[in-house]
């Protein structure tokens, strides 16, 4: 997802490049204007400008989308900001320190000095900031409008009947009797102590025949259960709240709880987890039918 079309992307540096490049080559270098005597316009310094602009623009753009795909904004939104601008700072840098001194060279025929080395530093870092910074803008305005949306078709969706989650029947060994049930009728499964408590969407608990979760992997439908840590796999059908908690981890509250005298159970992912348990969430909730109850706190 990127925040402008290659249209808009295009159009945008038209107008910007010229605009930009005429202050800066005015203000910074030339400081000299038309209202005043003998002023000639500085094509040199305008064309010096336009060229690094344009570089250090098309490495921000390919760093941006270098972290589009290694460290999305819904993934860590601070962190992906920071590191934006962090390594798209020193890649502008290295840009400018690469076509400054050759643009200058070209359009007006010697090699800058270290006023014009200072002053285009000041200007490719402005332009940086500028760039990541409004493309980040424009990326969070998407983010949120595409929220919004995903937000109003769901609950569309809550207006229309519930359908049955899943046909295919489990065999889960409990004690000397085998249970045939469907996935949505199992809330989750809870390790302890070489033990495996199944416990159902209507409260009911079965003490299993399995010592571990490693036993359960070829029983359970791939993409149904999650295991949010060593002790807990659940269905989505048992998910009442998902939280963000201290040091990038989870809060995760499940229905019904272990312990009969409590609401609701509260279990704890992970930071090591949280993308990936995040993924899975809006893939089973996308595309599975509708399991009612189910919401995200922000």
């Amino acid at each position: 997802m990127e925040p402008l079309s290659r249209r808009q992307h295009g159009f945008l540096l038209l107008i910007l490049v010229p605009l930009l490049a005429t202050i800066a080559s005015h203000v910074v270098f030339y400081r000299h204007f038309p209202w005043q005597s003998a002023y000639r316009f500085p094509t040199a310094y305008f064309l010096t400008v336009a060229t690094v602009m344009l570089s250090c623009w098309s490495v921000n753009v390919l760093i941006f989308r270098h972290f589009d795909r290694r460290l999305p904004f819904s993934y860590n939104p601070t962190r992906r900001i920071g590191r934006q601008f962090v390594v798209g700072g020193l890649a502008t840098l290295l840009t400018f320190s690469v076509v400054f001194p050759g643009a200058i060279r070209l359009y007006s025929g010697f090699w800058p000095n270290s006023v014009q080395l200072t002053s285009g530093i000041f200007v490719c870092l402005t332009i940086a900031t500028l760039v990541n910074g409004g493309y980040v803008g424009l990326y969070l305005i998407q983010a949120f409008r595409l929220e919004k949306q995903s937000a109003t078709e769901a609950l569309n969706h809550l207006q229309q009947p519930v359908q049955p989650v899943l046909d295919a029947a489990l065999l889960i060994d409990a004690g000397s009797r085998q249970f045939r049930l469907r996935p949505d009728e199992i809330a989750y499964f809870f390790s302890t102590q070489g033990v495996v408590l199944l416990v159902k969407t209507d409260g009911q608990q079965l003490t299993t025949n399995y010592n571990s979760f490693s036993r359960l992997e070829s029983l359970l439908p791939e993409g149904y259960f999650f295991q949010l840590n060593r002790q807990f796999i659940v269905s989505l059908a048992a998910i009442r709240t998902v939280q963000d908690d201290s040091n990038r981890k989870l809060r995760v509250t499940l229905t019904p709880a272990l312990h009969r005298n409590q609401p609701e159970e509260t279990v704890t992912v992970s930071r090591y987890r949280n993308a990936e348990f995040k993924k899975w969430l809006q893939q089973v909730a996308t595309g599975l039918p509708f399991i009612p109850g189910f919401r995200t706190i922000r």
